[in-house]
């Protein structure tokens, strides 16, 4: 099923189950691609990201990419024209490539925005700027520097090193950290054996793989537990660990208490 909304400056998009297109560049758009459920297969200048739903990814004018969803699997896409995103003020304001939103908050207000954008008389151009520039401040507010705390506390080994190798074991680990990763397949993708991977991986990161992967997934934890109202035993199943006592354990090395009273405190705190 795909949706396409589109006004003079700006395209909206919702793409589900299958779906895949060809290569191909924007010259004067810049486009937000968010997973909102299952795993949108991306291509952004020839690297390859299996993104998670509220993993949005930034295609910024001239940059090629395409992508692919099977069965289950949705996006919504946010294409504007790039003096529409700049406000007629040059240079573009720059958006890291890769950023979190809720998936179910941008999906709420999309329905609001193309419910407004159908009901709205097309020869009256006031309703559809309004629209834009209300899509315009949700992307200043809920992308422009707003990386995710596990990748905004953890300097990448691109940062460190300039290792591009290093640096892609990184990605990959944001991206998989849900699932049951192994030695090897990092090893694989840093072009090293195991056992010389886990040493130039502790020298560069200063922890472990292992260690980094349950930061990953502890920082994931503690944002589900501030902003969702999922269970702890949903929340432990949904970054990766095999139990809740296991993510117990993890929580509690890691912040210094349980995740619920985190979640009591943040509550209160908020």
């Amino acid at each position: 099923m795909q949706i396409r909304i589109a006004t003079t400056g700006m395209e909206l998009w919702k793409i589900e189950h299958e779906f895949t297109n060809v290569p191909h560049v924007h010259d004067n758009w810049l486009q937000v691609t968010v997973p909102i459920q299952g795993t949108c297969h991306f291509t952004h200048e020839r690297r390859e990201y299996a993104l998670q739903e509220g993993c949005a990814l930034v295609q910024h004018p001239h940059e090629e990419h395409h992508f692919r969803t099977a069965g289950g699997a949705g996006v919504i896409i946010i294409q504007l024209q790039t003096d529409i995103w700049t406000g007629g003020v040059a240079p573009a304001p720059e958006l890291s490539l890769r950023q979190y939103v809720d998936p179910h908050d941008i999906r709420s207000r999309f329905r609001g925005w193309t419910g407004r954008l159908l009901a709205s008389d097309p020869v009256d151009p006031i309703a559809q700027q309004e629209t834009e520039a209300d899509i315009v401040a949700y992307l200043h507010h809920a992308l422009r520097g707003n990386i995710r705390p596990a990748e905004a506390d953890m300097p990448t080994v691109r940062q460190r090193t300039g290792d591009p190798h290093l640096a892609r074991v990184l990605d990959y680990i944001h991206t998989h950290y849900r699932s049951a990763l192994t030695l090897d397949e990092l090893a694989a993708l840093a072009l090293q054996s195991r056992y010389h991977f886990i040493r130039s991986f502790k020298a560069s990161v200063g922890m472990s793989p292992y260690q980094y992967v349950l930061r990953v997934r502890i920082e994931e934890a503690k944002h589900k537990l501030k902003t969702s109202n999922m269970t702890i035993v949903d929340i432990s199943v949904y970054v990766g660990f095999s139990s809740t006592s296991q993510l117990h354990r993890a929580f509690l090395n890691a912040v210094g208490m349980s995740p619920e009273l985190y979640r009591s405190r943040m509550r209160v705190g908020g």
